[in-house]
């Protein structure tokens, strides 16, 4: 199978940078159906490779991780774990209805110069003495969907993030060699012609950004994929707008969806 490598003309021009080729979302170690009073385990990753760990962030910059189910929320606290290089966390299953965990890295800022890429505001960067060719702000919001139910539709209801992408098949009938349709919103709107990736967790987990597969949404923000493998698949899109934000220039929002294919 072809590999398909994020290769984006900024990472050519000032090399590779730690911050923009990072992903960030929220993964189940193990993979299965969980019952009511099992424990969870979580990874959450930020990183370049699907599925290990690459860096341990701040803490502060983890926004929140939590767990909706049954409209209960739960919110987590994370615990660095030096040696794999991410955070873990785990709770206990009160019941064995479908979870979703939600994941948000949001507020960072960095600005691409003529010496390369600095962290902070046009204001920060430029009183270092830098010369500014774009400054953006970035955030990354994740979705791992858990223990999905055939009769149950809670799946394909948007959370309401800036940016997300929608099951419009429920994850608990994507099965290997079927297709599964998504969906991209912007703002609670659908989201057109935008590059959406997929790849599984054993595709080529050595290579940076190795994206199994591609496609572009529709008018109305679909996408579709053909899952030709079991295990745990995620699905990522990325968009670049004009910011309202002062000394920004664009905002740089990440979106992504975990789930797995049996």
């Amino acid at each position: 199978m072809k590999k398909i490598v994020l290769a984006l003309s900024v990472f050519i021009a000032f090399g590779s940078t730690t911050l923009l080729a990072h992903e960030f979302f929220v993964a189940p170690r193990e993979v299965k159906d969980y019952k009511a009073g099992d424990e969870v385990k979580l990874d959450i990753l930020s990183t370049h490779y699907f599925i290990k760990g690459e860096e341990i962030e701040e803490p502060s910059i983890l926004n929140s991780v939590y767990v909706l189910q049954k409209d209960k929320k739960t919110s987590l606290l994370l615990t660095a774990n030096q040696d794999r290089l991410l955070y873990e966390t785990s709770w206990k299953l009160e019941n064995d209805s479908p979870v979703l965990i939600v994941g948000e890295r949001v507020g960072g800022y960095y600005c691409y110069t003529t010496e390369g890429y600095m962290d902070g505001t046009k204001k920060e960067v430029l009183a270092l003495g830098a010369t500014i060719t774009k400054c953006l702000y970035f955030s990354k919001l994740s979705k791992t969907y858990l223990n999905p139910k055939s009769d149950d539709e809670s799946f394909k209801k948007p959370l309401g993030q800036i940016f997300e992408i929608v099951p419009l098949t429920n994850p608990a009938d994507i099965v290997m060699g079927k297709d599964g349709k998504f969906q991209v919103l912007y703002d609670g709107k659908p989201f057109a012609n935008a590059e959406i990736f997929a790849t599984y967790d054993t595709f080529d987990p050595n290579m940076q950004n190795a994206y199994a597969k591609k496609s572009k949404t529709d008018e109305n923000g679909i996408a579709s994929f053909n899952f030709d493998n079991k295990g745990l698949w995620l699905i990522r899109v990325n968009y670049h707008k004009p910011s309202k934000i002062a000394d920004v220039d664009e905002d740089d929002i990440n979106a992504i969806a975990v789930f797995n294919v049996k």
